[in-house]
């Protein structure tokens, strides 16, 4: 406590110190007049903190007591209530959760479940015998495949026309990431189609640029490339580079064929190697039926 313009005592009242008013309970802070200022000063800072001290005991007292007064208050209603957090009070209920069921969820499910129904697929297929998968297919000959070959020889030019494969379009070649037409080598005969030079450098780990017709009996613009790919049991030939382009120029066609058969023809124009493909299946707006 500090000394007024006088240097008489100053007296702190009980009301500060959090305790009853009492015009009788006063406390005296006397420094001592024949002290040096240094150590008066000194005791004055020290009463200062005590007081502030037991301001703020009495503060978070009061606090407490509110807290769980309102707690008990709740309680007795019944009701859920937002009450202070405090270490000394009763914790407040948690309350439960409840699922929601709505679109999105529903869609999850579907998801969850779609993709269960993928791998099991997929299981199918690896459990599926190599020799099977890679079983070569007779030949079909029809209007299709005549008309085609007439177009080679008569229009193009061609010679050495040839059906090479017959084979399933499947999803993986359809697919923008993958970029690529697969010939499984043990449908096809490369000797009928190939030089002894083109399969030598193919079997180097070479590629081979070939021009590629449309089923709609177009010369695509730009080149394929025919690579060797060496898998783990089998071999495949591979048309790629300019592969989904191909398909885009030719989205009528393409659109919704998946699983359908298709043909693959080589020819050489200008003794340079190329090839055909071509649906064996007549669609709304394409190709003749087959016979």
């Amino acid at each position: 406590m500090a000394q007024d313009a006088t240097g008489s005592n100053k007296r702190v009242h009980s009301a500060l110190l959090g305790y009853e008013d009492d015009d009788t309970d006063e406390y005296y802070l006397n420094a001592g007049e024949d002290e040096d200022e240094e150590e008066d000063e000194a005791q004055r800072e020290y009463y200062r903190k005590k007081i502030m001290e037991l301001y703020e005991e009495k503060t978070k007292m009061f606090a407490r007591e509110d807290a769980l007064a309102e707690q008990i208050k709740c309680e007795e209603s019944k009701k859920l209530c937002k009450c202070p957090t405090n270490n000394n009070a009763m914790q407040q209920p948690k309350p439960t959760t409840q699922i929601v069921s709505n679109q999105v969820t529903q869609q999850l499910k579907q998801f969850i479940t779609n993709n269960k129904m993928n791998a099991v697929e997929r299981k199918k297929r690896k459990s599926t015998p190599t020799v099977e998968k890679n079983k070569k297919v007779e030949i079909v000959k029809n209007q299709i495949t005549q008309e085609l070959e007439e177009f080679i020889t008569n229009k193009l030019k061609g010679t050495e026309a040839k059906a090479v494969i017959q084979k399933t379009l499947f999803s993986s070649d359809l697919r923008k990431n993958q970029n690529r037409l697969s010939m499984p080598m043990k449908q096809l005969k490369p000797d009928e189609f190939l030089r002894k030079n083109e399969k030598e450098d193919l079997e180097n780990g070479m590629e081979l640029k070939v021009g590629l017709l449309g089923p709609r009996l177009e010369m695509h613009e730009n080149p394929m490339m025919l690579k060797m790919w060496h898998m783990k049991k089998t071999k495949n030939y591979v048309l790629k580079t300019n592969w989904n382009e191909f398909v885009m120029a030719n989205e009528k066609d393409f659109k919704n064929k998946e699983n359908t058969e298709i043909q693959v023809w080589s020819f050489r124009k200008d003794e340079d190697l190329c090839f055909a493909i071509t649906f064996l299946e007549k669609d709304v707006e394409g190709q003749n039926d087959a016979t």
